[in-house]
């Protein structure tokens, strides 16, 4: 009997350890493992004070001694497999690096979205704040209970009732998470030392992309304005810093939370951000018209700041678009769009955009070149769909020859038959590209069905396009565009 209990209990003991064994196999396999080849935090930016006097080893007072203040503290992961430009995180007031990490109900922030996405992931804890908090002023923090005060402003609650079907998970450890996350200011705000920091930082890593939350929005634009090496920047619900050319600064905006001003700043230094493509999203909640919350009716004057801030860059040639989610269709979310419930969804927009904007190249250089190719050849069919004269100028070669069904002019005159409409490319449905590139020389061939207005009559054709393009520093010029016709 003791040698088949003995047996049996193996075989029991085997089962068991198979069901473990599958068990653990299905966890992996629901989270695929990260590999991070780097990590690690460094300061950047600041200064030092230096007290008068010689220091004194055996009477250690202040003279003599130094104090480093008014960094930025940064964390950063770099994956295995990475691409090319990095993404900066900055948060915003009241918070810290937080903001992007671990959700306060226990899910995977954008910090680890993103890195499963193969992009090397800085966090920022800006001057005077959490891991920056090294001051040159004395402060005093104050007790005061204001919570609740904040879940109105983050309008994610008013008062003990959450936003009707709001993208937040209401259990209690959750809000005690959020509230603990934080954190109040070692000083004075000041934004000259955070953007000299967060330029730094850029100077320090190189070419990046920019990613803002709130009060980092008005100041992610002057640091790109600061620092060419910000080369897009991606901003949730910036609320405050909207920057206009001198002459063009819209009036003060009211609400329930106070007056919006804009600023004012050199048309000189607001068409470098003409230069670099900017997206803004905005969450649910936001009332159309004046609100008693304070807590929506915050966020009213900013989304229509935002919009007077995107189309002016876009009157100037620029590349810049608002996002409102609840007119896509995503309904629910907060003023934490990444830390919501749908975070991922909101990560996918993202994402989706780099892609599209050609941000999300990979270290292999040929690879990243031709996909570089394809995008701006992509765009241009939107430019030409949207007569945007502007951007088209910007990829004309000044002697590119273009090859039409009806004729073969130069530049000067391709400009004039789009923007008179002589020539209304309407919309090309793209089926094929092949691209193929020799030095500072580009080809692409696309196989398109061509949408066009010519004089009064709508026209849909089959063409092979063959466009050639030239690097020219660190830009690329359309040398040649030829229509040939498919039977």
């Amino acid at each position: 009997m003791n040698l088949i209990f003995r047996k049996m209990k193996q075989i029991i003991l085997s089962l068991f350890a198979l069901g473990l064994f599958s068990f653990s196999n299905a966890q992996t396999n629901e989270k695929s493992l990260l590999t991070i080849q780097k990590q690690g935090v460094f300061a950047v930016g600041g200064t030092v004070i230096e007290a008068e006097g010689t220091y004194n080893p055996n009477n250690p007072k202040t003279e003599g001694q130094t104090l480093h203040v008014d960094h930025a503290t940064v964390q950063y992961q770099i994956p295995a497999d990475t691409r090319k430009l990095p993404l900066v995180f900055w948060h915003g007031f009241g918070q810290t690096a937080r903001t992007w990490q671990t959700t306060a109900d226990g899910r995977e922030g954008f910090q680890t979205i993103f890195l499963r996405k193969n992009y090397p992931v800085y966090l920022i804890d800006q001057p005077r704040r959490g891991q920056g908090g090294r001051s040159p002023q004395e402060t005093t923090i104050p007790a005061t209970p204001n919570e609740q005060y904040w879940l109105g402003m983050f309008r994610i609650a008013k008062g003990d009732d959450y936003m009707p079907n709001v993208q937040f998970d209401k259990s209690p450890e959750t809000l005690n998470q959020f509230y603990r996350q934080i954190s109040p200011d070692l000083g004075t705000i000041d934004f000259e030392v955070n953007t000299d920091a967060v330029s730094a930082l850029f100077d320090k890593i190189g070419n990046g992309i920019l990613v803002t939350h709130s009060h980092s929005g008005g100041q992610g634009w002057t640091t790109a304005i600061k620092n060419e090496n910000i080369k897009a920047i991606v901003s949730y619900e910036p609320g405050s810093g909207f920057v206009f050319p001198q002459g063009e600064t819209p009036e003060t905006m009211q609400s329930a939370g106070g007056p919006l001003e804009a600023v004012s700043i050199s048309k000189e230094d607001f068409l470098k951000l003409t230069k670099i493509p900017i997206i803004i999203y905005y969450g649910d909640f936001i009332p159309e018209t004046p609100s008693e919350f304070y807590g929506t009716d915050n966020w009213r004057p900013r989304l229509a700041m935002a919009k007077l801030f995107v189309a002016t860059i876009n009157k100037y040639g620029g590349d810049a678009k608002v996002v409102h989610l609840p007119e896509i269709g995503i309904k629910g979310n907060t003023h934490f769009p990444m830390s919501d419930l749908n975070n991922k969804e909101i990560a996918k927009l993202m994402a989706d955009w780099l892609t599209e904007n050609g941000l999300d190249k990979t270290s292999n250089s040929e690879t990243s070149m031709e996909e570089e190719i394809k995008t701006l050849s992509k765009a241009k069919w939107q430019w030409m769909a949207d007569k945007n004269e502007d951007s088209l100028s910007n990829l004309f070669h000044e002697k590119a020859k273009f090859v039409h069904m009806g004729g073969t002019w130069g530049t000067e005159r391709e400009l004039q038959v789009i923007k008179s409409g002589g020539i209304w490319y309407k919309k090309a449905d793209v089926h094929n590209v092949s691209v193929e590139i020799f030095g500072n020389t580009a080809i692409v061939w696309n196989e398109i069905t061509l949408l066009a207005v010519v004089g009064n009559n709508e026209v849909s054709n089959r063409f092979m396009v063959t466009e050639v393009y030239q690097k020219n520093g660190s830009d690329w010029k359309l040398t040649n565009l030829t229509f040939s016709k498919l039977m």
